[in-house]
């Protein structure tokens, strides 16, 4: 079996391997579904390095993360040399859709990319707040209170903010970034925003590292904004049965009652964005500087000092 996009071929291997348990969904049909969302998806992952995270026998069994492109991958998919204090790395680089495909045919069900573009590395294109849910049993009502929260302190801040359920257990929180900033500095305001709720909402809010000593809080991830470090892509597949999608949604959306971070599968999100249409249209002309916000917000943590 053979997918085309564009010039390119992807020779599929395993087409009728089931990668997702009970829920009996081939590779085929995960790649099917890449192959139709590909063009959508690359409006927000174009030009961004990739880590893999391989489900080779399905999400039942072991994963592996790869950062390094494999050396039987072909000429065509773009690479990036960065360099990391433990050595180079080679990344893929996610600029057609066909890189999509392929990774998919890696047993790359959900793709993590970088927030910079590989033009300007060290320059993020967008700041990402991780709302994560504590403990096995959690409410995605709690996701919602900490997102409300958490948008107050944006729109504070002048900042314009784009979400998105991860597919996951919880919700991304985006602000497009103008490429002037440097990871230490975007990284800073996160945690720097990410410590002042915890500080407000000590019961709702942690950013406490450990599992163990989060409780039934919610985990206001800021790390996910430090250099190398990825966040799902919009529209990956996520590695649990029914195989649910990363899905931009609207701030009236996210807030709804019933709203569940799994709502989306590949079975019905063709039939949403139908619907909906591409809801981060024009994203990128929203891209702001941190400056004026970072004296907002160094304000408003003086407050409630």
């Amino acid at each position: 079996m053979n997918i085309k996009s564009g010039r390119y071929t992807i020779e599929v291997s395993n087409p009728d391997k089931n990668l997702f348990g009970k829920s009996d969904i081939t590779k085929q049909e995960l790649l099917e579904y890449y192959q139709d969302i590909a063009p959508l998806m690359l409006r927000y992952c174009d030009n961004h390095p990739a880590t893999m995270q391989r489900f080779p026998n399905g999400i039942d069994e072991k994963s592996f993360f790869q950062k390094e492109v494999g050396s039987y991958f072909p000429e065509w998919i773009t690479r990036i040399a960065v360099k990391h204090s433990e050595g180079t790395v080679h990344y893929a680089v996610i600029d057609k859709p066909a890189t999509i495909i392929y990774l998919a045919n890696q047993a790359c069900i959900a793709p993590h990319i970088w927030l910079s573009r590989a033009d300007k590395i060290n320059k993020p294109d967008r700041l990402i707040f991780d709302l994560d849910p504590s403990g096995k049993k959690f409410s995605f009502t709690d996701v919602q209170e900490a997102a409300k929260e958490l948008k107050k302190i944006l729109d504070a801040c002048k900042l314009p903010s784009f979400y998105m359920l991860t597919g996951s257990r919880g919700a991304h929180i985006i602000v497009p970034l103008k490429r002037i900033h440097t990871f230490d500095e975007t990284r800073e305001f996160a945690h720097d925003v990410a410590l002042l709720l915890a500080h407000q909402f000590p019961n709702m809010i942690t950013t406490e590292m450990s599992k163990k000593k989060r409780g039934k809080r919610i985990f206001m991830d800021w790390l996910r904004n430090g250099f190398g470090a990825t966040a799902v892509a919009p529209y990956a597949v996520r590695a649990h049965e029914g195989a649910p999608v990363a899905t931009p949604v609207t701030w009236k959306e996210l807030m709804s009652k019933g709203m569940d971070s799994q709502k989306y599968t590949i079975k019905n999100i063709g039939k949403r964005i139908k619907k909906v249409g591409d809801l981060w249209n024009g994203m990128e002309k929203e891209a702001v500087s941190l400056k004026h916000a970072r004296k907002i917000l160094d304000k408003i943590i003086q407050e409630n000092e």
